[in-house]
Parts: structure tokens; C-alpha cells; sequence
């Protein structure tokens, strides 16, 4: 059986598509579309994927459906089988999930259902929460709401450092993407 072909949306730095890209599971990065430019397109680059970028003039809240009929275009172009929200700061809707039911995932940095949306680690910090992690999950319209494929906790240090503890966060996300890959079929 061929390994399914995979699309990774990201945003920023890349660790976690770069983690995808290193361990992929039956799944075989073909592409990753960037929100925007970012360090994570120079480490798809430098793998031998292929990258694109959201154009500019697609960028705004209000062209959001016209950025999404973009992405599903290269997509479909690069007959990708699924796509993995791996950092990628923006909700999408039922124009990119309807066509990947059940093939398009997220990882989010919290234990969900707790500290949904943006800075889930601080979330937790400032909520004195002793124990964090990150969760691999479906994606479904409602925000952060989609079934677990699998999480990963880890004790916050005792030191509650922001730097320090989202390290340990990482390290842990990238444990916790190659034990969900392997459940994942392509």
C-alpha cells in the first residue's frame, strides 16, 4: 500500500511540520502551504517538499473563503489524501474540511477540551495548572471541539518558566505526532 499523501497548513517556525516531515507515519509530506512566509517553508524547502504561500491579497479576514478555495485548488493539484493543521493560525471551514472529513487533523497545545484557541501553555500557567501537554485531534468547525486521536501530558516544572516549559511542550508534541501518525491510515 502506498503512503497516503500528505498537506501540511503551517504558520510559523516549522517544528511541528518539521517533526511530520521526519516522522510521517504512512503518511508522505508532499506539500506545505504556509499562512504566510515563515521559517517553516525554508525546512520544507531544504526536505524536498513542495511550498506555497497564501497571496497577499488572500491574507484578510474577510477573503477567508477565497484563501480556502486557493488551498483546496493546490491541494487537489497535488492530489493530497490528507492535511495537518501543524501551527497553522487560521480557523478553517467547512470549504476545507468538508472535502477531508475525517483525514484533516490538528495539533493543539493544550489537553483539550481545556484551553482552547491561542496561548493554551500561558493559559494554563496563569490558571496554576500543575500538569499541561498537547492533543492530535480531528478538526471539526467548531474550534479545538474535533474527536482525540491522542494527547500527551507532561508536569509543568516547578520553576513555571514560559520559555522553558513550552521547550518541554515541543519535545513532548513531537513525541506525541510520531505514537498518532502510526494510528493514522493512509
Amino acid at each position: 500500500m502506498r503512503p497516503g499523501r500528505l498537506a501540511i497548513l503551517i504558520s510559523g517556525n516549522g517544528s511541528t511540520a518539521q517533526a511530520l516531515i521526519d516522522h510521517p507515519g504512512s503518511f508522505r509530506p508532499v506539500l506545505v502551504i504556509g499562512s504566510k512566509e515563515c521559517y517553516g517553508l525554508k525546512r520544507a524547502m531544504r526536505s524536498g517538499i513542495r511550498v506555497e504561500v497564501i497571496p497577499q491579497e488572500l491574507r484578510k479576514k474577510d477573503r477567508t473563503q477565497d484563501a480556502e478555495l486557493w488551498i483546496l485548488a493546490r491541494l487537489k493539484a497535488s492530489r493530497v489524501d490528507a492535511i495537518f493543521l501543524a501551527g497553522f493560525m487560521k480557523i478553517v471551514t467547512k470549504i476545507l474540511i468538508d472535502p477531508f472529513k475525517g483525514k484533516i487533523w490538528n495539533i493543539h497545545p493544550s489537553l483539550l477540551p481545556k484551553f482552547k484557541g491561542l496561548h493554551a501553555l500561558d493559559q494554563a500557567l496563569k490558571a496554576g495548572e500543575t500538569v499541561a501537554g498537547a492533543t492530535v485531534h480531528h478538526v471539526v468547525e467548531e474550534m479545538d471541539s474535533g474527536p482525540t486521536i491522542k494527547s500527551q501530558r507532561f508536569e509543568i516544572p516547578e520553576h513555571r518558566d514560559p520559555g522553558r516549559s513550552e521547550l518541554l511542550l515541543h519535545i513532548h508534541e513531537t513525541r506525541l505526532l510520531r505514537g498518532a501518525l502510526r494510528g493514522l491510515n493512509g
